[in-house]
């Protein structure tokens, strides 16, 4: 089982927008890359050249929005008198798109996962995993 990390040297010449981010920056963004792909080396179907490009993308769309906080933000207009504030809706089909949407690096990575097509056949497509008592895959 071989986990992919992330060099510091090799996300800074991958990425040169983010080369100024401290190692610890980039590390602890790569702490949570995980949460967006798997860490393990084969484990969604991907070759290996693109899930490491894909644990680098996720690293970077982290590191991308601890640097740029006001990218959530998605205020369309606001006025003073009276007080007030409008929001646009998204335009994704879910918060998940909608949040990698937030960078370009999210994006590409959005693209690379959706070359996985899920189901995979060793995962279960049931919504409610636990209540499967059908075993239906």
């Amino acid at each position: 089982m071989t986990i992919i990390t992330v060099d510091n040297d090799t996300f800074r010449s991958w990425f040169p927008a983010l080369a100024t981010l401290t190692d610890e920056a980039i590390q602890s963004a790569y702490a949570g890359s995980g949460s967006y792909i798997a860490l393990t080396a084969g484990a969604i179907g991907l070759n290996l050249p693109n899930q490491t490009r894909g644990v680098y993308l996720a690293t970077a769309h982290i590191a991308y929005l601890m640097a740029n906080p006001d990218k959530y933000r998605q205020l369309s207009s606001a006025s003073e008198g009276s007080v007030s504030a409008s929001f646009a809706l998204p335009p994704t089909k879910d918060l998940w798109q909608y949040y990698l949407s937030l960078s370009p690096y999210g994006l590409e990575l959005l693209a690379l996962l959706s070359t996985v097509q899920p189901p995979l056949p060793e995962k279960n497509s049931n919504l409610y995993p636990y209540y499967n008592a059908l075993g239906v895959r």
